[in-house]
């Protein structure tokens, strides 16, 4: 297991929260490192990003944004001025690690990985029961970048930024950061509701920098409106992250229609390739279908990587697409399983292709 260290710094939290990962509950206070496991980070940025081209990443260094991490330390620290070969590669790594790591301590503190990107939900007409939320830009500047709910089922927006430079809360970058939070308005049945709004920042140290270690700078500021009631948010969150996903891999039909006013015929039947982690001994119960297209006659799935979803979760997923009402997707426990295979919070499963089996066709 490759584990790195990341430095944590908080700002603006009330005395009363509850989360774990960044929060010592016990103690009553905010822990000083949090810890990144690197193997676990690369399987959550392949799936958050995957399309039918990706690179597969089998280990940390594949991972273009870590790729120069400094070896053999406990810290968070990469080479020379890296992450990235050149001016334009350094900033895209440094927002993509920003963004990676933002969705990573969003699951881990909260429990929950249904997070969705705010952009492709702003303005769009939601059909069916969640025609009474709308997610609107009510002025101009940048918006958020993700919408999730917490572990108190409270809706928060999240701002990532990465960035090679030090900073502190009160530099004036910090002020801009803080205004994108009153750009995006949240209505349940015309009334503003209130969203909290979290900045993770992360300062990423190197070896021209001269900063000791790679720091996570986490601010919870104060936003207003009505107390959230309604409980059909989360559900079009949920619905929003399948979509995200599904809609760029081989099951896109089911993806496209989640959040769509065309549903699916609900008396056409599909077929899925089966799946299961057979040398996983938790696992192996678990039919899965894969994300990529089926062919059962090569045993590998993009370069050895295996991403796919549990069928249980799959067919919710299909009988919403169909225009059913479905059940709320529950958060699944995470598992990590020698850091080669991951199932996580929303029931995806990602992992090296050897360690699953074929089993044939399942008629949904």
């Amino acid at each position: 297991m490759n584990v790195r260290k990341i430095k944590l710094e908080t700002n603006k939290f009330p005395p009363d929260f509850h989360g774990n990962y960044i929060y010592d509950n016990v103690g009553g206070s905010f822990f000083d490192n949090i810890d990144i496991v690197l193997e676990e980070l690369c399987a959550k940025y392949f799936l958050e990003n995957y399309n039918d081209s990706i690179r597969p990443v089998r280990h940390y260094d594949q991972f273009d944004a870590l790729h120069y991490l400094k070896d053999n330390i406990e810290e968070f620290i990469f080479k020379e001025g890296h992450p990235g070969a050149e001016q334009e590669s350094r900033r895209i790594d440094s927002q993509v690690l920003g963004q990676t790591i933002c969705r990573y301590v969003i699951e881990k503190t909260f429990g929950s990985g249904f997070i969705s990107h705010v952009k492709p939900l702003l303005g769009k007409k939601f059909p069916g029961k969640f025609a009474s939320i709308s997610i609107n830009r009510c002025k101009k500047g940048d918006s958020p970048d993700y919408i999730f709910m917490d572990n108190l089922n409270k809706p928060c927006l999240a701002e990532a930024k990465g960035r090679r430079d030090q900073i502190e809360f009160t530099d004036p970058v910090f002020t801009t950061w803080r205004e994108q939070f009153s750009t995006v308005e949240v209505k349940i049945n015309g009334n503003v509701t209130e969203v909290k709004g979290y900045i993770m920042a992360l300062v990423i140290a190197n070896e021209h920098n001269s900063i000791s270690n790679s720091t996570l700078y986490v601010e919870d500021p104060v936003n207003e409106g009505e107390v959230y009631r309604d409980g059909l948010l989360g559900e079009l969150i949920q619905m929003a992250h399948y979509e995200r996903i599904l809609s760029r891999s081989g099951l896109n039909f089911i993806g496209n229609s989640l959040l769509s006013e065309d549903k699916l015929s609900k008396d056409k039947k599909y077929k899925f390739p089966i799946y299961r982690a057979t040398g996983v001994y938790e696992l192996q119960d678990d039919d899965l279908v894969p994300l990529v297209p089926h062919n059962h006659r090569f045993d590998h799935f993009y370069g050895g990587t295996f991403v796919g979803i549990t069928l249980r979760t799959l067919e919710i997923l299909l009988n919403i697409a169909r225009g059913n009402d479905g059940e709320y997707i529950r958060n699944q426990k995470p598992k990590n399983f020698n850091n080669v295979l991951f199932k996580f919070t929303d029931d995806f499963v990602v992992g090296n292709s050897y360690l699953f089996d074929y089993y044939g066709f399942q008629e949904v």
